[in-house]
């Protein structure tokens, strides 16, 4: 009776332990393109927003007679700039790095989680 009752309960239990896996990198690799997803448009943002300030200031700098307020505003206008390319530069790396570590993370987890197919 128990040999029987093991007989029944070991492919039962193989086989939650398979689904469970699965559920579990599903929910990963959904979690992972989630965060990508969110960089890209964060970055896209952000490069909108640099063209932006890149025409406004093309725009300040070729208007007539800059006065020194002007020149300020534009001063002011470049340094935001410079600000937001060095955040998309590091940002566009930042994705880099996630989407390896996310694919790096998702071979381990193939490996930890064999699937079995017979």
């Amino acid at each position: 009776m128990k040999k029987e009752l093991e007989d029944l309960l070991c492919p039962l239990e193989e086989s939650v332990k398979e689904q469970s896996g699965n559920i579990y990198m599903q929910n990963a690799d959904e979690e992972r393109e989630r965060a990508y997803k969110l960089a890209e448009n964060v970055d896209a943002q952000l490069k909108r927003m640099s063209q932006d300030l890149k025409e406004i200031i093309e725009h300040l700098n070729t208007s007539s007679g800059p006065a020194d307020p002007l020149q300020q505003i534009c001063r002011i206008l470049n340094a935001h700039m410079d600000f937001l390319e060095q955040h998309s530069v590091f940002l566009h790396r930042r994705v880099e790095e996630v989407s390896k570590l996310c694919d790096s993370r998702s071979k381990e987890q193939e490996k930890s989680f064999p699937l079995n197919f017979q």
